[in-house]
C-alpha cells in the first residue's frame, strides 16, 4: 500500500526508483496480457538491467508475480509477469434510496466480498449516517487480513455531490466536515466520493460497453435520470463534479414542478417517477391495465410497470414508448452538442430495452443531425443492477492511475 498511499522522501535516486515502480505497476495493471521485461522496459523507457532490478524488487514485495513463459517465433521463451491480483483490494460502497451495499475487489476487479442491506432507507439524519458507518465497519471486520491491504474506498451516493471536495449536498449535509473527511477519519482510508450515476458510468467505462469507446454518453434511467459523459476516454466531472445532470435540462414539455424548484425539467417526464405518475393518472381516467389486480394503485411502483410492459400490458407499453420518444429527442440534442460514438442506456429501465429501443431511436431522428446520428450507436447496458459498487471501487484505481 505504501507504494501508492505514501510520498517518498528519500534520496533523489530512491525517489526516482519509487516513481519508476509506481509507473511499472500502473502499466502492468492496465495491460490485458502478462508482459516480458523487454516489453515493459520499452514502454517505460528503462534499460533492461534497471527494469529487471525493479521487477525483482516488486516480486519480493509480493506486488508482481511470474506467470509463465511466452511463445515466440525464434524459439526463445521469455518469462512474463503481471500484477499479483491479491496484492491490494479496493472497496466500493453504494448508497441508494433503499439499498446499501459494500463490495470488495482485487486488483483484477474480481469481487471477493459483498454485503448488502435491501431494507436500508436513506435519510438525511445522524442516525442514518451512524448506521452507514457501522455497516461499513462490520464489513471491514469481516475482511480479516485483507483489511490491511485496502488501497482505498470509493463511495457512490444518491443526490448531488462535489466529487472534488468530497461534499454531499442532499444527504449527510449536517456535518461540520465533508463526508469524505468524516469517513476517512472513521476508517483511516482514502475516500473517493461521487454520485450514483457517475459510479455506474465508471463501471460501464472501464468494464462494460464503453470500455473501448473514447466518446460516449452513459444514461442512468431508473427512478431518476442522470448521465455520465465520457470525452476522449475521460469521465467528465465539470468544475465541481456536477456534470451530467441530464434530468434537469430544460428539454421537458410540461410545466410540472421539479424537486429542484424549476419547471420543464426532463426528469419530470423521463424517469421512473414520471412513469408512476403517468400510469396512475391514466388509470384514474379509466384506462384499463393488467397490473391493478396485483395491488392497489397507490402501491404501484415503476418497476412493477416495467414488468407489466414485458408481459404485454398495453397501457404500460404505451407509456414506455412515450418516455422513450421524449428521451430520444433530448438525446438527439446532446448528440448535436457532443458527437458521441455511442449512447449506452443503463439503469432499471434496461429490463424493457426491447420496448424502448425503437421509440428512443425515433425520438433521436427528430432532433439529431444526420451525420453525427449515423455514427452513434444506441446500446443497452448489461452491467446489471449492482454495477454501482464496482464503479465506486474503480474510483480508487482510477485515482492512482491503475486502470
Amino acid at each position: 500500500m505504501e507504494l501508492f498511499r505514501t510520498q517518498h522522501n528519500g534520496t533523489d535516486m530512491e525517489s526516482k526508483q519509487f516513481a519508476q515502480k509506481r509507473k511499472m505497476v500502473a502499466f502492468l495493471n492496465k495491460s490485458e496480457d502478462p508482459l516480458a521485461i523487454p516489453a515493459i522496459c520499452r514502454r517505460l523507457r528503462l534499460s533492461v538491467p534497471t527494469g529487471t532490478k525493479l521487477v525483482n524488487e516488486l516480486i519480493a514485495d509480493g506486488i508482481v508475480v511470474e506467470v509463465g513463459k511466452m511463445e515466440t517465433d525464434n524459439g526463445r521463451r521469455p518469462v512474463v509477469y503481471k500484477i499479483n491480483p491479491e496484492y491490494a483490494y479496493t472497496i466500493g460502497v453504494e448508497i441508494l434510496l433503499k439499498r446499501i451495499s459494500v463490495s470488495v475487489f482485487n486488483m483484477e476487479m474480481v469481487e471477493v466480498f459483498q454485503k448488502k442491506d435491501n431494507e436500508f432507507v436513506l435519510e438525511n439524519t445522524p442516525e442514518c449516517l451512524s448506521f452507514v458507518v457501522d455497516f461499513i465497519g462490520q464489513c471491514l471486520e469481516e475482511l480479516d487480513e485483507k483489511k490491511t491491504r485496502v488501497l482505498g474506498m470509493g463511495l457512490g451516493i444518491t443526490g448531488r455531490v462535489n466529487s472534488k471536495t468530497g461534499e454531499s449536498y442532499n444527504y449527510f449535509n449536517f456535518l461540520e466536515e465533508t463526508l469524505t473527511e468524516h469517513l476517512s477519519s472513521k476508517f483511516e482510508l482514502p475516500i473517493f466520493l461521487d454520485n450514483d450515476t457517475h459510479v455506474m458510468g465508471m463501471a460501464e467505462r472501464f468494464f462494460g460497453k464503453a470500455r473501448k469507446e473514447k466518446n460516449a454518453l452513459i444514461v442512468n434511467l431508473s427512478r431518476g435520470l442522470g448521465m455520465t459523459v465520457i470525452s476522449n476516454g475521460k469521465v467528465v466531472l465539470g468544475n465541481q463534479g456536477f456534470a451530467g445532470e441530464f434530468g434537469h435540462m430544460q428539454f421537458g414539455e410540461s410545466s410540472k414542478l421539479c424537486i429542484c424548484g424549476k419547471r420543464g425539467c426532463l426528469g419530470m417526464e423521463v424517469s421512473g417517477y414520471a412513469l408512476e405518475e403517468n400510469f396512475k393518472e391514466y388509470v384514474k381516467n379509466g384506462e384499463k391495465t393488467l397490473l391493478l389486480p396485483e395491488g392497489e394503485l397507490r402501491k404501484v411502483r415503476y418497476d412493477n410497470i416495467l414488468q407489466a410492459a414485458r408481459k404485454g400490458d398495453a397501457l404500460s407499453i404505451a407509456l414506455l414508448h412515450d418516455i422513450g420518444f421524449k428521451l430520444g429527442k433530448a438525446l438527439g440534442n446532446v448528440i448535436n452538442l457532443l458527437n458521441p460514438g455511442s449512447i449506452i442506456l443503463g439503469g432499471k429501465f434496461v429490463v424493457a430495452s426491447d420496448i424502448l429501443a425503437d421509440s428512443v431511436k425515433s425520438g433521436m431522428t427528430h432532433t439529431a443531425l444526420s451525420q453525427p446520428l449515423r455514427t452513434c450507436d444506441l446500446l443497452f447496458s448489461e452491467a446489471g443492477d449492482e454495477s454501482g459498487g464496482k464503479g465506486a471501487a474503480a474510483q480508487v484505481l482510477y485515482h492512482y492511475d491503475l486502470i
